[in-house]
């Protein structure tokens, strides 16, 4: 048997505790390389997790040294479970294919997509829904602890809005109350900037804080996030483009409106009162 050293006629690539590499009898191209799992397993889904780092470790290990020493063209990792899938030999294995132009090999994949859009979709979803689901199963700890590090960027998030609303209004009182006795119009258009620059500010805040809580509830409903993620863009659909300034929801919410609004027009008023009394 190849696996255990019996095949004297056995062109061995190396073999470890794990996995073996070797020629097939029949190469299909010049370096043409099996990697498979020493011990029997005649399904892909079989491995266990140690099982596929090993066979994954030695297929890249093997890859690198075939493009070393024979410099092909290209590169075909081949793994196929099922007959349907043109699996013949029932125990797994990868074929590491060395490809150069105009050999002999002939692989090529149908034209047209198998599915329409409404069908991938919902392909897709199944998938990912079971994908999740065994990933949870295993460490339900994990989701609980991915919560917690989503909710303290949400806190966070609350932090700073509520730090720049305090920074703010000592700013607000000193330009406005100079700009007013100094009669200095420079020091109240500044007054206004500073609102504005805050208010944008703080309205990303909020924008930030939505995204994550966004994020926190696909995690709690147990939707496809990669664990311990904190890329609240995967909560948003694919293709979705990364908006890093406010939206007008955001700058219209009853955190940002009601509170920067009236300031802004205190401003504008002692603006005007100013221009006022400089063109009397």
């Amino acid at each position: 048997m190849i696996v255990a050293g019996d095949d004297a006629h056995t062109r061995l690539v190396y073999r470890s505790p794990e996995v073996t590499a070797f020629f097939p009898l029949e190469p299909a191209t010049r370096g043409h390389t099996l990697v498979v799992p020493n011990r029997h397993v005649a399904d892909l889904t079989d491995l266990t997790a140690r099982e596929a780092q090993d066979v994954g470790e030695a297929v890249l290990r093997s890859a690198r040294a075939i493009r070393s020493a024979l410099s092909p063209d290209g590169l075909n990792v081949i793994q196929s479970t099922g007959e349907a899938a043109t699996q013949t030999v029932p125990h797994v294995h990868f074929h590491l294919v060395p490809r150069w132009t105009g050999d002999r090999m002939t692989l090529s994949w149908p034209a047209g997509a198998a599915e329409d859009d409404q069908a991938q979709n919902q392909t897709l979803a199944a998938i990912q829904s079971v994908l999740f689901s065994e990933a949870g199963a295993v460490a339900p700890e994990d989701r609980r602890q991915h919560l917690s590090f989503i909710q303290a960027v949400i806190t966070r998030m609350s932090q700073a809005s509520s730090s720049s609303k305090s920074w703010l209004l000592p700013i607000v009182t000193l330009t406005y109350g100079y700009a007013i006795t100094k009669k200095s119009l420079l020091v109240a258009l500044l007054g206004c900037l500073a609102i504005l620059v805050f208010g944008v500010l703080d309205a990303n805040y909020l924008k930030q804080e939505r995204a994550f809580r966004k994020l926190y509830d696909d995690v709690a409903a147990g939707r496809p996030i990669p664990a311990f993620s904190l890329n609240p863009t995967l909560a948003s659909p694919a293709g979705t483009r990364q908006n890093y300034w406010p939206d007008r929801r955001d700058l219209r919410s009853w955190a940002i409106a009601p509170f920067y609004g009236p300031l802004i027009l205190a401003g504008l008023g002692v603006v005007g009162w100013l221009l006022s009394r400089r063109y009397s």
